[in-house]
C-alpha cells in the first residue's frame, strides 16, 4: 500500500464520504428544511424562486469554504500533535 499521503493526494482516500450517515436528529432538521423550502417555494413567483436558489447556492458555496478550512484546521492540528508526540516535544 502506498504511504497515507500518496493515498490522499491521489484521491483513493475520501474523509468526507467517511463521515457515515446523518445522526436521526440532523435527519429530521434536515427534513424540515427541505420541507419548509418547499413551502416557500410554492408561495413564488419566478422571479423571487431565482433569487431564492441564489441565495441557497452562495450559503452552500459558504459552507463549503468554511468545512475546508475546518478539515485544514484539523488536521494541521492532528499533524502538529503527531510530530510533538513522536519528537517528544513541542514543534
Amino acid at each position: 500500500m502506498d504511504s497515507i499521503i500518496n493515498e490522499l493526494y491521489y484521491g483513493n482516500i475520501r474523509p468526507v464520504e467517511q463521515m457515515g450517515g446523518l445522526t436521526a436528529e440532523a435527519a429530521a432538521i434536515m427534513k424540515r428544511v427541505h420541507e419548509n423550502e418547499g413551502r416557500l417555494e410554492a408561495s413564488l413567483d419566478e422571479q423571487e424562486k431565482e433569487l431564492l436558489h441564489a441565495i441557497q447556492n452562495d450559503r452552500l458555496e459558504f459552507a463549503c469554504i468554511i468545512e475546508e478550512k475546518r478539515f485544514r484546521e484539523a488536521f494541521t492540528l492532528g499533524a502538529r500533535l503527531m510530530a510533538e508526540i513522536l519528537t517528544g516535544g513541542p514543534q
